[in-house]
């Protein structure tokens, strides 16, 4: 009986330690502990509490990391600008206009009128291709559209011929002339118009000919598209081009414009033709004005940015293009400091 009833006594102290932890059916199968609350469950291991988490415990636990996370920036309502600082790509600022003009026409060139570095006025010749033969042939067309006296002598025929036809007219009023005569100098009236029409037939075509032979000379011409600055010239003196290779190149660099793509929240409070101030990745210059003078209507829905033109005043020619420039924490804003 003794036996008896200190086994029962064993046995109720063993069940009151181990009563606040119980196995689930599940979560036994797999070894893991887990209480009612799993938070706060402990493990008696030599008398040292440690505290055991399921793993649906680790999952409440990231969850409720990330949503604070995310609420702390949804609550505030202020964008993360350092981020987008820091992830915004560079934009680039390129002249204004920039055309590597090419020859129109076969040849050697025969003259250069520049050098790299001048500026140059629009329509401007830059160089010459040899246009010896060209020039010739527009000689030729010229004197072949001058026909003034053989037009003067067409018109004298004309004029004679319908002073003689009055007269035979006349004499024929007065019996003095037959209706033959009259006939025959009213067609040599008419020759005489028809020869004067040729010529004005022929001088048209002459003349036609010869803007044809002169646009063809213009072609030896290479000229400017615009007011710039000469930064590359490609073949030598006496190197024969081809049509369509490159002669000159020239820029525009009054004026330099850059595209960005900027966070939507950073640049709505911007308007076309306000200036704004970009940092400038050049020593000596780290900010410089620029004038927004596009915003596009739309944002790109993967990068939620708005992709804005600017242009950067440059008549003193002191800002080399190709640098780069990104939109400054002033012109960004104030949550930007």
């Amino acid at each position: 009986m003794f036996s008896i009833a200190l086994i029962g006594v064993v046995f109720g102290l063993w069940t009151r330690t181990t009563s606040p932890i119980t196995n689930t059916k599940d979560e036994s199968s797999r070894g893991v502990f887990v209480t009612k609350d799993p938070l706060q469950a402990l493990d008696q291991y030599d008398g040292v509490a440690l505290p055991v988490m399921s793993n649906v415990s680790i999952a409440r636990c990231v969850a409720a990391t990330s949503n604070s996370s995310e609420n702390s920036s949804v609550e505030t309502g202020e964008p993360d600008t350092k981020l987008y600082m820091g992830e915004m790509l560079p934009g680039i600022a390129h002249p204004l206009q920039v055309a590597e003009i090419s020859a129109a026409a076969d040849g050697p060139l025969w003259k250069l009128f520049v050098a790299e570095g001048d500026t140059v006025a629009a329509d401007g010749v830059l160089a010459l291709i040899d246009n010896r033969v060209a020039l010739a042939s527009v000689v030729a067309a010229q004197s072949s559209a001058d026909r003034k006296a053989m037009l003067d002598a067409a018109n004298a025929k004309v004029s004679l011929a319908e002073q003689f036809l009055n007269r035979i007219q006349q004499a024929a009023n007065k019996k003095a002339a037959s209706g033959l005569e009259v006939d025959e100098a009213s067609s040599r009236l008419s020759e005489a118009k028809a020869a004067l029409q040729e010529g004005h037939e022929s001088q048209r075509d002459a003349i036609a000919r010869l803007k044809i032979e002169q646009a063809r000379l213009e072609t030896y011409e290479i000229r400017a598209p615009f007011q710039g600055t000469v930064i590359k010239i490609n073949p030598h003196l006496g190197e024969t081009v081809s049509r369509g290779a490159p002669i000159v190149k020239i820029a525009d660099i009054n004026r330099l414009r850059a595209e960005l793509f900027v966070p939507h929240s950073l640049i709505s409070a911007h308007r076309v033709g306000e200036t704004i101030e970009l940092r400038a990745d050049l020593p000596g210059r780290p900010l410089l004005d620029a004038k927004i003078v596009f915003i596009a209507p739309l944002i790109d829905a993967a990068t939620q940015t708005i992709r804005i033109v600017v242009e950067i005043e440059n008549s003193s020619k002191q800002l080399p293009a190709g640098f780069a420039v990104r939109l400054s924490q002033t012109s960004a804003g104030s949550d930007m400091h």
